[in-house]
C-alpha cells in the first residue's frame, strides 16, 4: 500500500522568471529547487570532490532557512542506479535520504525499474512524497496505487499543480521489469493533465517534472519536440539526458506562449534552483 546540511562544494544554478496573472493584487514568490539524475551518488564525486547528499541536504537546510522556508522540492527522475548503495540497497538508502531532505515530488526514470516492478512498489511506499508519471498506465500492476498522474501543492495561497511524463521504456528498461505497464503519449497526456489542472482544479501555475531529456535524436520525443506541442504548462525541469544548462532555455508552445525549460545535469553535481514571481 502506498502513501503519498558546507555549502561551498556544491555548485547551484539560480535563475528567476515571472509568471502574471490579470487584475493583479497579489506577488509572491515560489521558490524551486531541483533535482535529477543522481544515480545513487550518495557520497562526493571522487574527481570534483563536488556533490554528496550531506551537501546537498546541508544546501537545501541553508535555503530554507536564508531565501524560503516553504520551498519546493522536485526530483525528475534515476535517482538509482550508479553506486554500491543501489547494488546493496536497491534504493532505499536513496529515498530515505530523499525524505530527510523533505522532497515534496519525483518523476520515474529508467533507471527507477533495474530491480524490477515489485522493488519500485518498495520504494515508492517507503516514499514521503508523491511519484508522477502521466503517461503511464501502471492498472494491475504492483505499481496501481503508487504511481499518480499529478499532485497539488499550495504555497503561500498559489496553487501549484505538479505532473510527471516519463520516457517509453522499450530500449531503456528490460521488458520483464515493466511487465504490465502501457506507455501512453507524453504530449497528448500531457495537454489532458494540464487542462485539468488549469480548468477543473484551477492550478495558477503548472509544473511538468520531465524524464524525456534534451535534443536525443533517437527518441520518439525529447523536451525540445515535447514542449512545442503542449499546452497550459508553465515550467519544465527536465532530467535523463545529463544536460547542464548554464541559463535556462525558453521554448513556445502550441499557443506561443514561452516555457522556461531547465535541465542540471548529473551525480549531483548541480542543484537548480528557481525564483518564480507570480501576481496573482
Amino acid at each position: 500500500m502506498c502513501t503519498h546540511k558546507n555549502l561551498t562544494h556544491i555548485l547551484f544554478l539560480c535563475f528567476t522568471t515571472s509568471i502574471v496573472f490579470l487584475s493583479c493584487t497579489h506577488e509572491m514568490t515560489i521558490t524551486i529547487v531541483q533535482t535529477s539524475d543522481t544515480h545513487s551518488c550518495i557520497e562526493p564525486d571522487a574527481k570534483t570532490g563536488m556533490g554528496g547528499y550531506a551537501r546537498r541536504a546541508t544546501l537545501i537546510d541553508s535555503l530554507r532557512t536564508h531565501v524560503d522556508p516553504d520551498l519546493l522540492l522536485f526530483d525528475c527522475g534515476d535517482y538509482s542506479q550508479g553506486s554500491l548503495y543501489y547494488t546493496l540497497f536497491q534504493g532505499e538508502t536513496e529515498v530515505r535520504l530523499m525524505n530527510a531532505m523533505g522532497y515534496d515530488a519525483a518523476t520515474i526514470g529508467n533507471h527507477e525499474f533495474d530491480f524490477g516492478e515489485e522493488n519500485m512498489q518498495r520504494l515508492f511506499t517507503v516514499a514521503q512524497f508523491p511519484t508522477l508519471s502521466c503517461n503511464y498506465d501502471v492498472s494491475g500492476t504492483p505499481l496501481e496505487g503508487c504511481v499518480l498522474p499529478y499532485t497539488i501543492i499550495t504555497r503561500k495561497g498559489v496553487r501549484i499543480g505538479v505532473f510527471g511524463v516519463t520516457p517509453a521504456m522499450d530500449g531503456l528498461v528490460f521488458k520483464k521489469n515493466y511487465a504490465g505497464i502501457t506507455y501512453h503519449d507524453p504530449v497528448a497526456k500531457a495537454n489532458e493533465t494540464a487542462a485539468l489542472l488549469r480548468d477543473r482544479e484551477h492550478c495558477d501555475l503548472v509544473v511538468c517534472l520531465s524524464h524525456l531529456g534534451w535534443q536525443i535524436p533517437s527518441a520518439d520525443i525529447d523536451d525540445e519536440r515535447f514542449i512545442p506541442q503542449t499546452h497550459g504548462i508553465d515550467v519544465v525541469l527536465g532530467g535523463h539526458s545529463h544536460s547542464v544548462f548554464i541559463e535556462p532555455a525558453l521554448y513556445n508552445d502550441a499557443d506561443g506562449r514561452p516555457v522556461t525549460l531547465m535541465h542540471n545535469g548529473k551525480s549531483g553535481l548541480y542543484v537548480g534552483l528557481w525564483q518564480i514571481t507570480v501576481r496573482k
